[in-house]
């Protein structure tokens, strides 16, 4: 089942766990709880349930009630836990009555001494190497080596637990500064294929933290891109307890879905429609602000005003696309020719029929780099 919202409630004793199943859970399926969304009724959602051994359950439910609390940013929902069947509550009671939890690793033997490890070769600098690009290539190779025998974390600089913006930001700063491209200007096919393999090393370093965050629930991945999920945090105070009643009554409710807060540093004003010629309003109207912003070169506003817009359509395709063209844009302006291609190959990602990512985007590749008075014009 696709989940429109994603809540996450966790456990830390498995006394919790008996509570949640034994008063929290009205008819084993029925739940209450505050939110700090309103959903519309049969809207679904996904309850990840962390376990006290770490183990995160995922449950797939549908808002059967929803009602805003008077003077609270929260709203009372009543959601019916579809997922929570008979199978699910067995395996949690087997491992409540276990009392498993995360297994810790064995110690491991203590190894025998190494041997003395053989004094390093210096590297075999190819005869068609001189100058300045001997200390390169040098560089390049002990840079080479080291990574080889680095961890995955390591080789992007980032910690072992780190979160979908470390890594990203991790492989970024790897790229920036490795990427063949920066040394095509000495025309040494070593010195070329040296920085392809740190770029390489970087890479799958990249697609295996990502998997493992993905794998973990600790992220969302859209291609090659890699971010934080989307969700809430319920804490267990939250849930509400079997009382005989149901939700709390409240004149003023009615189902559909509140308008989101908008991030920090945009201004309230901006997560509504904004006015535009013609009587265009909604998300329509957010894009042509937008577009407008992108054809004068204002890249930083247009920005904000699509990250508004998306707090309020959230699945919109082209309100997202145009969000990463304008960020393309923006890196573009700053000569960061390397985070404008992935941002646009990300825009097409989230929808193919982008005209402008696309044509930004052939023509950098062709180029090496996009003049902004021609980028400007695509937006008028």
């Amino acid at each position: 089942m696709a989940s429109g919202r994603t809540l996450h409630v966790r456990f830390t004793t498995w006394e919790q766990v008996e509570a949640f199943h034994t008063r929290k859970l009205r008819r084993g399926k029925l739940l209450s709880m505050k939110v700090a969304f309103q959903a519309a009724i049969g809207a679904q959602v996904t309850l990840g349930l962390e376990l006290p051994n770490g183990i995160v359950i995922a449950i797939d439910g549908t808002v059967l009630k929803t009602s805003p609390i008077a003077g609270d940013t929260k709203t009372w929902t009543e959601i019916e836990l579809v997922g929570f069947t008979e199978d699910v509550l067995s395996r949690i009671k087997a491992m409540a009555n276990s009392g498993e939890t995360a297994p810790a690793p064995a110690p491991a033997p203590a190894p025998p001494p190494p041997p003395a490890a053989p004094r390093p070769r210096a590297p075999s600098i190819p005869p068609d190497i001189s100058g300045d690009e001997r200390q390169l290539f040098l560089n390049l190779t002990t840079e080479l080596r080291r990574m080889r025998q680095l961890a995955v974390h390591e080789v992007l600089d980032v910690p072992r637990d780190a979160d979908a913006d470390a890594v990203r930001h991790g492989w970024m700063t790897l790229v920036r500064h490795h990427h063949p491209d920066l040394v095509a200007r000495y025309q040494a096919p070593a010195i070329s294929h040296l920085a392809e393999e740190i770029t390489i090393l970087g890479n799958r370093a990249y697609d295996r933290l990502r998997s493992a965050l993905v794998a973990e629930g600790r992220a969302t991945s859209v291609g090659s891109v890699v971010q934080e999920p989307a969700g809430w945090l319920v804490g267990f105070e939250d849930l509400s307890s079997v009382d005989g009643s149901s939700l709390r009554p409240n004149a003023k409710s009615r189902p559909g879905f509140a308008t989101p807060t908008p991030p920090t540093g945009i201004p309230a004003a901006d997560a509504a429609a904004p006015s535009a010629p013609g009587g265009v309003q909604g998300g329509e109207a957010f894009e042509l602000r937008a577009r407008a912003m992108l054809g004068d070169g204002d890249a930083n506003n247009a920005q904000e005003v699509l990250a508004a817009a998306l707090c309020v359509y959230p699945r919109s395709r082209p309100l997202r696309s145009l969000y990463y063209v304008a960020s393309a844009v923006s890196a573009l302006q700053k000569g960061e020719v390397m985070l404008a291609t992935s941002q646009l190959e990300t825009a097409l990602a989230h929808h193919e029929s982008c005209r402008e990512a696309g044509t930004i985007l052939e023509h950098v590749r062709k180029h090496g780099h996009a003049r902004i008075d021609e980028m400007r014009k695509l937006f008028k």
